[in-house]
């Protein structure tokens, strides 16, 4: 089942590479040219440098557009480490979030179904989105999560919700000490 971005999602999103774009031209002239991306992105960057107000604007929304089409994982990473960026935690926040909402939509789809049927919701229900998540941190306690999503369908209690959050996030920093 293919869950679409909400659009509040994708204005998040939107705005995370208007603010990448950003801390990008405000960089020294020096850091733009060592900038882990192709030429042409560095000569719209350093010429962003030089325009006012609304121009400026318009053009950090075309950076942005230009960012969204390539890998940005390099120029979070140059952009933390040279200034303490913390546009990359706050990407992989979002994209936490979006993952739990996605595991909690398919859990409640899955209830509905059961539901429709006279059955029983299983606690193995199928799940894409858990399969994901297992697949992104091999560590992460899936029978905890899958177990969340299943009392958060009878209940819908915030608590629960937060508490896959929590497992997913705790999972992501391990990997992240575990890569360093």
């Amino acid at each position: 089942m293919d869950y679409s971005l909400s659009r509040s999602e994708k204005k998040r999103r939107a705005r995370n590479y208007e603010d990448l774009a950003l801390e990008l031209v405000n960089l020294s002239p020096l850091e733009i040219k060592n900038l882990p991306c192709d030429d042409f992105l560095k000569q719209e960057i350093l010429a962003t440098r030089n325009f006012k107000a609304g121009a400026k604007k318009r053009q950090i929304k075309f950076l942005s557009k230009n960012l969204r089409e390539i890998d940005t994982t390099k120029l979070f990473a140059f952009l933390t480490e040279k200034k303490g960026s913390s546009l990359q935690e706050k990407k992989q926040f979002h994209e936490l979030e979006n993952l739990r909402d996605n595991i909690i939509n398919e859990a409640l789809a899955e209830y509905r179904k059961a539901i429709e049927v006279n059955e029983e919701f299983e606690r193995d229900w199928p799940s894409p989105a858990l399969q994901t998540a297992a697949e992104l941190f091999p560590d992460l306690d899936l029978e905890a999560v899958r177990t969340s999503a299943w009392r958060y369908t009878r209940t819908r209690k915030g608590a629960l919700n937060r508490e896959i959050f929590r497992l997913l996030k705790a999972a992501a920093e391990r990997k992240h000490w575990n890569t360093k």
